[in-house]
């Protein structure tokens, strides 16, 4: 005798029943709409997939995951060095620069710089400033 739906192997089926989570419940619900075929013959692939051994066993699995897992952590550790390296030296720079030596250093050697090539100063004084030597020419010598 067939069954409405099933093939002619109908006659080496066996009914069973098992208890699930609810999830994998609702889970094969939603694949066996998608696929279009039975809750049941998606468990008979599912059977024949891992006995086959087309499915990854759960300890390979954890395998994978474990060494990706672990290569993730060192990439994530040495991004991490290389941050913490990254303040230290802003950090240091920010102390140089904030505790005003640094300012007074440069103000010194630019000083010394125009004291050393008053042309050139002066030429860089029309530049950024003609307003400035315009008037200035203007004005009467004392």
């Amino acid at each position: 005798m067939l069954f409405f739906g099933m093939s002619a192997k109908a006659k080496d089926l066996m009914r069973q029943q098992y208890l699930v989570p609810r999830k994998s419940v609702k889970k094969l619900r939603e694949m066996s709409r998608r696929e279009g075929v039975s809750a049941g013959e998606l468990a008979r692939r599912a059977i024949e997939a891992y006995t086959s051994g087309n499915v990854i066993s759960e300890p390979e699995e954890e395998i994978a995951s474990r060494a990706v897992l672990k290569d993730i952590h060192s990439q994530v550790r040495a991004a991490l060095t290389r941050i913490d390296a990254t303040l230290a030296e802003i950090r240091a720079r920010e102390r140089v620069l904030t505790d005003g030596t640094f300012r007074a250093r440069v103000v010194a050697e630019t000083r010394a710089w125009f004291d050393a090539h008053p042309e050139e100063a002066q030429g860089i004084l029309e530049l950024l400033a003609p307003q400035a030597t315009a008037r200035r020419r203007e004005l009467p010598k004392a």
